[in-house]
């Protein structure tokens, strides 16, 4: 089981290059990707993404790439002959029109000019860089893989210690549920001697019990709710994507428990079904971070 909150980084260097990978990711409904590259690499955008979706499957996924380059191998220096040529001509025609100033033109002066000489990048191999790229990226791909699962343990040991909460009250509310019909029943004769109602039908008196007994049964909201708690601990060590089934699951355990508290009409059994409620909820907050 998986968080969906981690960060990894990682880094390829060598002489004249530093590639720097760092991802971090957030809970999500699906995966949603922010990639920021270096503009002379946006064409490996598509190749990042579909890098990472092999080992992520949900979250906000920011990935910050940065390189940095060292010598002079990828840049190179273009003289524009006409462009100097201008100047010159230009310059010697100043000249000739304030004679009675020293032209002092000299190389140095006409290569200052803008553009005259510039640098211009060499072509990159995309092919040749996308390599350390990758390696890179899949360093820093396992290491946010691995947060995310310690996260996800972490958080699979809460939800045991949950589940363990909620299937002790349900076995409380199962020994409950024995005692209503009978205290029903008790309740009943207690107001007939009470109030003196008088000879009362036994079969009539044993009717309305029955009849009661079977409104607050609740026996199959209990074995459902029992077999929803084995089926979360049987799903959380799946090694597979399991907080949308984890999700769904939640709300039918949540939704036998109001069944059971709504039926039972017991004091004893509505305060169990608050704390499973209680359990329920904090489990749903953390579910929402699970991949």
């Amino acid at each position: 089981m998986k968080s969906m909150t981690g960060f990894g980084r990682g880094e390829y260097r060598s002489e004249t290059l530093v590639i720097d990978v760092e991802i971090k990711t957030i809970n999500h409904r699906y995966r949603d990707f922010n990639i920021r590259l270096p503009r002379k690499y946006s064409a490996f955008e598509e190749k990042v993404r579909n890098l990472i979706s092999k080992k992520v499957n949900r979250g906000r996924i920011d990935v910050f790439i940065k390189t940095e380059k060292f010598g002079s191998e990828d840049v190179s220096l273009v003289y524009d002959e006409n462009l100097a040529k201008e100047y010159y001509d230009i310059l010697n025609k100043i000249g000739c029109d304030f004679s009675d100033i020293k032209n002092d033109i000299t190389i140095t002066t006409i290569a200052r000019y803008p553009e005259v000489i510039k640098t211009e990048e060499a072509e990159i191999d995309l092919e040749e860089q996308w390599k350390y790229f990758e390696e890179a990226i899949n360093e820093a791909v396992d290491t946010l893989v691995e947060s995310r699962r310690l996260e996800g343990e972490a958080l699979k040991l809460d939800f045991i210690k949950r589940i363990d909460i909620v299937g002790s009250e349900t076995e409380k509310i199962s020994e409950l549920a024995h005692d209503i019909p009978v205290n029903y029943a008790k309740e009943l004769n207690d107001n007939i001697e009470k109030y003196k109602v008088g000879v009362i039908d036994s079969d009539r008196l044993a009717t309305e019990i029955a009849l009661y007994a079977e409104k607050v049964n609740i026996t199959e909201e209990l074995v459902r709710l029992d077999n929803h708690l084995k089926s979360f601990l049987t799903i959380i060590e799946k090694k597979e994507p399991i907080g949308r089934k984890l999700d769904f699951l939640l709300q039918e355990i949540n939704r036998e428990a109001n069944t059971i508290a709504s039926k039972s009409n017991s004091f004893e059994i509505s305060s169990s079904v608050v704390e499973i409620k209680s359990e329920l909820e904090k489990i749903r907050e953390q579910i929402q971070n699970i991949e």
